[in-house]
């Protein structure tokens, strides 16, 4: 035959009309600042969260493709059956009565879950349900639940029925992975790719990758590796035996490590790892090395419950200002409530533990009841949040017991997709002036903060902070931020005006 045909085997179950990309595994970004600019961060994470959401123009046109197939479809679906598939060709040969068929030219093979392979050659059999490409082959997968996929290969054979196959060479995109294997094999519940390596840096020769031998694919669930390597360029980072990410949205997603550089630390290069230990029990830990305070390191066993977070402590944390603080060990408890039906709810947190900094040590006692009210709308784009808090501090060291009550009420607004600003009136009863300890605490009780984030284009964006001690009606802090975004990696620059003081950190790819 000289004219395109198509074959189609109507067996098969319905296509989800919203067959949207799968719950996504960006990092998540947290402003350091004494100027309440993370009331911005929003503005950051809904980014990165929009970039590892991102199909391509062929992704969204296989989808419209699937929901139109589903629409022509002359037969009753039968959701016991297999899913249908179409197989199309510039000259396509098929046998009716043993369901073999060749296909050359520009061919394509599409099933009615959103999945397609296209190449120049194919053949198999629709009654086996099996297709064979045994050149170079192009294949699509934005079937709801399974991983997104985009990859070139060679020899690839894939069995609609049992949901099985293989592709050796591939190269392409797993989800927001960029995957390249000897050989990639797929399974019903899962992908698996050997001798290869991944990364979100989308160039030939990547920045930075992770090898392995094997990887394991889990669609929303986790991902696991054997005998991985991390690699900056041609320098390996770390290695390990088996390494699990889970890809729920409860990891950091922070599988590379972050470098920067401040006046308190100097040079500095941190990594965060987990380990779960059951689903909702895990081991985290945070490896920092400092040119000036060599390693800042910290862990922590963690249970997540319905119940509240419970986490169990030690090592170093940093505070916003840079200072540092020892806890050795210390415990936590959090636990966020809904008053009903309410437009209310509130939240519980507890912490005793050891803590130092410095030649002060302490036992430590924190306790905190925080109610805030859902967000108002005000008009005009405007969004009012009010909360008010009663706290009690009790140190060890000096028999201080420093409680009373706090509040705040924060004003903003997103102007367009460009301008967003903020406006924030706080007080709190706790200061460095009457805290045993100098951490995460301003000099005054009497706060007000403004600023605002701009975005000059797609890949550059700032924020100004400013913090006023409202009570002395004097300036304390202006924080300037620039966000660059480049090809394989993204830099936080922060300036503190009124200090002088410049920070750098660079993260690879987070989205």
């Amino acid at each position: 035959m000289n004219k395109k045909m198509t074959a189609l085997l109507c067996t098969g179950v319905m296509l989800a009309a919203a067959a949207l990309p799968e719950a996504v595994n960006a990092s998540t970004y947290y402003s350091d600042t004494d100027t309440n600019a993370d009331v911005l961060d929003y503005i950051e994470n809904n980014r990165r969260d929009a970039k590892d959401r991102f199909i391509t123009e062929e992704q969204k046109q296989l989808m419209l493709d699937a929901l139109e197939m589903r629409k022509n479809l002359r037969d009753p679906l039968d959701p016991t059956k297999q899913v249908p598939v179409a197989v199309e060709g510039d000259e396509l040969f098929y046998d009716q009565r043993s369901g073999d068929f060749h296909a050359v030219g520009k061919v394509k093979i599409m099933s009615l879950d959103a999945q397609s392979f296209q190449s120049e050659e194919a053949n198999g059999n629709l009654v086996e349900k099996e297709i064979n490409v045994p050149g170079k082959g192009h294949m699509l997968q934005m079937t709801p639940e399974q991983a997104r996929i985009v990859l070139d290969g060679y020899r690839t054979q894939y069995n609609y029925g049992t949901k099985t196959g293989k592709m050796e060479d591939a190269n392409g995109r797993v989800n927001q992975q960029y995957i390249k294997a000897s050989r990639i094999e797929f399974y019903p519940d899962r992908i698996v790719a050997y001798d290869g390596y991944m990364t979100k840096c989308s160039a030939i020769n990547p920045d930075y990758r992770s090898t392995a031998s094997m990887i394991e694919i889990y669609p929303n669930d986790r991902l696991v590796c054997h005998n991985i390597k991390f690699w900056l360029g041609s320098i390996p980072v770390y290695s390990a035996k088996k390494q699990t990410f889970k890809l729920n949205g409860r990891d950091s997603g922070d599988w590379m490590p972050r470098i920067g550089y401040n006046s308190d630390d100097g040079l500095w290069l941190s990594k965060d790892f987990r380990y779960y230990l059951y689903d909702n029990l895990y081991l985290a830990s945070h490896v920092m090395y400092t040119t000036k305070h060599v390693f800042r390191n910290n862990g922590s066993l963690v249970f997540e419950h319905p119940l509240g977070r419970f986490e169990f402590m030690a090592g170093y944390y940093q505070g916003r200002d840079h200072t540092w603080l020892k806890k050795a060990p210390s415990f936590s408890y959090g636990k966020t409530f809904r008053i009903k039906e309410l437009p209310f709810s509130y939240k519980l947190f507890f912490e005793r533990g050891s803590w130092s900094q410095g030649d002060i040590h302490s036992m430590h006692s924190f306790y905190n009841l925080n109610v805030s009210h859902d967000p108002i709308d005000i008009g005009g784009n405007h969004q009012l949040d009010l909360s008010g808090s009663y706290s009690i501090t009790k140190e060890s060291a000096n028999s201080s017991n420093i409680k009373g009550f706090g509040y705040a009420a924060l004003v903003r607004r997103d102007v367009d997709e460009r301008w967003s600003y903020y406006a924030r009136y706080s007080y709190s009863q706790i200061n460095n002036k009457n805290s045993l300890f100098n951490f995460d605490l301003d000099d005054y009780s009497r706060k007000f903060a403004a600023g605002f984030s701009y975005r000059f284009d797609h890949n550059n964006r700032v924020v100004v902070g400013s913090a006023f001690d409202a009570g002395e009606r004097t300036l304390k802090d202006i924080d300037l931020y620039w966000f660059h975004d480049m090809h394989c990696f993204q830099s936080i620059i922060r300036y503190r005006a009124k200090r002088h003081q410049v920070s750098v950190s660079l993260q690879f790819n987070p989205w």
